[in-house]
């Protein structure tokens, strides 16, 4: 406002209105409006009632263009989950017409039952629930988490949380004792108050101490509670996930790319979102509520009515301008995994990979650019129209908030407060000098703290983002744990087979009990069909029974006939289609695979897996007891003679002239593949199980080593079950078991 202006307002005691009009006019002023002609006005009016609409017309425009080229970044790079939404609305569609089928049928009631629970399953977060914003979804999904991080009123996390709320109270609450010592020393400053001045300035010393404490406090307490959150919910992901193999089904049969990201990165983005989202919110109500309460002494709550009304408009007007930042998020978070992936991919096929380069290398290095150059331009146009929205942010919120907080305070110095003194301009001046400094310290951190809740909307979006990831796995591991959805997994691609539609279908594994055990232990198929993925029917009716003692059975058959799915489908990975499996639990039962697993550590551990080693149990968190002393159920307690005849029978005892048991090297590095088999068939005679079943689990050792491995196995004494190509192996079996792959009958013959 202009010297006259003021002078104006103090002599006539203008209402809001004529102030209003003196603001307007001073404005003409300083933007040289007024020695405009008359032409140049309406040339000026012009530019502005038709460039504005224009520039937001090519602006909304450029936007959408923007957003359009997101939509197809993303889509291109996520072939796969678009072809997996295809399979569920084939998926959907068969199970709607096989409940049709069933619904006619007399005995086929409670088959139509389960099969609409499957479309249910089926269409369950594959359409409102994928989507990703701000709404009842998503804070129905931050409860479900938080339930997690914070599982009792009493617990450490709940202490760490009010404990934070406390120093943000306590900082709150120093602030304003800061700022009214700060004004009570510029107030002695004015009127030459020296001693006045030394005792103000000695008192915000002495404040200043806790404020220092509570302020380093709050990092501190902030850090804490985001290691507590990740620790809690990191540790719940890995008990579901590692949990009824699920951690199986989410790399073979679900579609969920990138989990190892969503286990780790998004755990831990979540967890550092939610514990900034706490101290970012709860300080800025604080102080909001607290410096109202100390400005109402000085400028009252009618003058800070105008300043909230104006938030209010602020924020309404940024919400809705504002892109969709969590879906840019979450999806920029799933490329960057895309990226992992790929790495990771070329990481563990590196020499198959180096087999073939040239060209091969160069063939990944197109890979690995595209997914780079597809995650920085997706992320470049996230950052454009965050530019975009930051520009109002800045200036409506940092800028405009400070302007309408002054010109707040003017209008309670210009105009209530001159009928609070009566008109005495020195009893103004002096209350003015007194407030001022408190008064803008308080305005300042309210308008921050304003400011601060009104784009507390931009971290609730990021965690938005983070959350649906991390539900969506919650969500799809709950999934996979449900039987029923087992099968419904297994088959996405062309819906379940008309064998698994039968009414009066039974498909059960009966494990056999302890009692069962010790009167008569045996491996039982009974009427088993067995059907691929994309529910072809492999094998049909299967008959067999394999004994405890020194009992054996080879199968064979050409690729694809369904050997290894019998396998999978006995140990439970693969559903059955339909039949009864009787076995023995799992301590009694060994499986060997044809690549086998070398865990990280020394050679015993080698031997003693799938126990865990002695030097990971003493190591192990105190918390994890219960895990430990599960996993190390029915080990076998075994002498350092035992481990070496074992490695001596497998012809590996070279291994311990360069190594001894506890040694600790890259092992899946320094053996060759028929020395890992070696290794895998060593640690079978280490457990000594009642029944072993071997998958092609000698196919890299020579042909006379793979016949005195069967040798020691038949001498053993284990029943086994094996799946072999070489035909010098058949004499180690009792019973062959051949698999014709035609599609036709039974698909399957039994000679002895």
């Amino acid at each position: 406002l202009s010297s006259s202006g003021c002078k104006m307002v103090e002599s006539n005691g203008l209402g809001m209105g004529n102030l209003l009009v003196i603001a307007l006019d001073q404005l003409q002023k300083e933007l040289r409006i007024d020695k405009l002609s008359r032409p140049q006005k309406r040339m000026l009016l012009g530019v502005l009632v038709l460039g504005v609409p224009t520039g937001s017309y090519f602006l909304k425009n450029c936007v959408r263009r923007v957003r359009k080229e997101q939509k197809l970044l993303w889509t291109a790079v996520n072939v796969k989950s678009a072809s997996a939404a295809v399979a569920d609305e084939k998926k959907k569609k068969t199970a709607e017409a096989s409940s049709t089928v069933v619904s006619k049928q007399k005995e086929g009631k409670e088959q139509k039952g389960r099969e609409s629970k499957a479309a249910q399953v089926q269409t369950k977060g594959k359409g409102g629930k994928k989507r990703v914003a701000v709404d009842a979804v998503f804070f129905e999904r931050l409860c479900k988490i938080l339930k997690v991080c914070v599982p009792s009123l009493f617990s450490k996390e709940m202490l760490l949380v009010l404990t934070q709320g406390g120093l943000l109270v306590s900082r709150s609450i120093l602030t304003d004792l800061i700022a009214e010592q700060e004004g009570a020393c510029g107030s002695a400053l004015i009127n030459n108050r020296s001693d006045t001045f030394l005792r103000h300035m000695f008192k915000f010393t002495i404040v200043a101490i806790p404020a220092a404490v509570v302020n380093s406090g709050l990092k501190m307490f902030q850090k804490f509670i985001e290691v507590r959150f990740r620790e809690r919910l990191g540790v719940f992901l890995h008990n579901k996930y590692l949990a009824d193999r699920c951690y199986y089904q989410a790399s073979t049969q679900v579609e969920l790319p990138n989990i190892d990201q969503r286990l780790t990165e998004d755990v831990e983005n979540f967890a550092a979102s939610i514990s900034e989202l706490y101290n970012h919110t709860l300080k800025p109500f604080l102080d909001v509520v607290l410096f109202t309460r100390s400005l109402s002494k000085v400028m009252g709550y009618k003058t800070q009515a105008m300043l909230y009304g104006y938030y209010f408009f602020v924020a309404l007007t940024l919400k809705s301008i504002s892109p969709p930042l969590s879906l840019m998020q979450a999806q920029e978070s799933g490329l960057s995994g895309n990226l992992r992936g790929a790495h990771h991919r070329l990481v563990s096929k590196t020499e198959e990979v180096a087999y073939n380069d040239p060209p091969a290398a160069m063939t990944e290095q197109l890979l690995l650019n595209k997914h780079l150059r597809t995650l920085l331009r997706y992320s470049s146009l996230t950052s454009f129209q965050k530019f975009l929205q930051q520009i109002a942010d800045q200036f409506l919120v940092k800028y405009g908030a400070s302007s309408v907080a002054l010109s707040v305070y003017a209008i309670a110095v210009f105009i209530w407060e001159k009928k609070a003194t009566g008109g005495n301009a020195t009893a103004a001046t002096q209350t003015n000098a007194k407030d001022y400094i408190r008064s803008m310290r308080l305005l300042q951190n309210t308008s921050k703290g304003a400011g601060d809740l009104i784009l507390v909307y931009k971290r609730i979006a990021k965690l938005a983002g983070h959350t649906s990831r991390v539900a969506e796995l919650l969500e799809e591991i709950e999934d996979m744990k449900d039987p029923k959805n087992r099968e419904v997994n297994f088959y996405r691609t062309k819906g379940m087979p008309e064998v698994c539609l039968e009414p009066k279908r039974v498909a059960e594994v009966k494990i056999l009990s302890q009692r069962e055990q010790k009167e008569a232990m045996a491996l039982k198929f009974d009427n088993v069909t067995i059907c691929a993925p994309d529910g072809t029917a492999l094998v049909k009716d299967l008959k067999f029974v394999l004994g405890s003692g020194k009992d054996s059975m080879l199968i064979t058959g050409p690729n694809g006939s369904g050997k290894s799915s019998l396998v999978r489908v006995l140990a439970g990975l693969w559903p059955l289609a339909k039949g009864i499996i009787t076995r023995p639990s799992q301590d009694k039962m060994f499986f060997l695979s044809q690549r086998p697993y070398l865990v990280s550590g020394s050679l015993r551990d080698q031997l003693m897996y799938p126990h865990p080693s002695q030097r990971l149990i003493s190591t192990s968190s105190r918390h994890d007891k219960a895990i430990t002393r599960k996993a190390s159920r029915n080990a076998p307690l075994l002498r350092d003679r035992d481990l070496k005849d074992a490695l001596g029978k497998v012809e590996l005892g070279y291994l311990l002239e360069r190594y001894h048991l506890d040694s600790i090297c890259n092992w899946e590095e320094t053996l060759s593949g028929g020395e890992k088999q070696r290794v895998a068939m060593a640690r079978l005679l280490v457990h000594s199980p009642k029944f072993a079943i071997l998958d092609e689990c000698t196919s890299a050792v020579s042909a006379d080593g793979e016949e005195k491995l069967y040798q020691i196995l038949v001498d053993s004494g284990i029943s086994f079950l094996s799946i072999a190509h070489r035909p010098g192996v058949r004499k180690y079996h009792k019973r062959i078991l051949s698999f014709d792959g035609s599609l036709q009958g039974s698909g399957w013959s039994l000679e002895t």
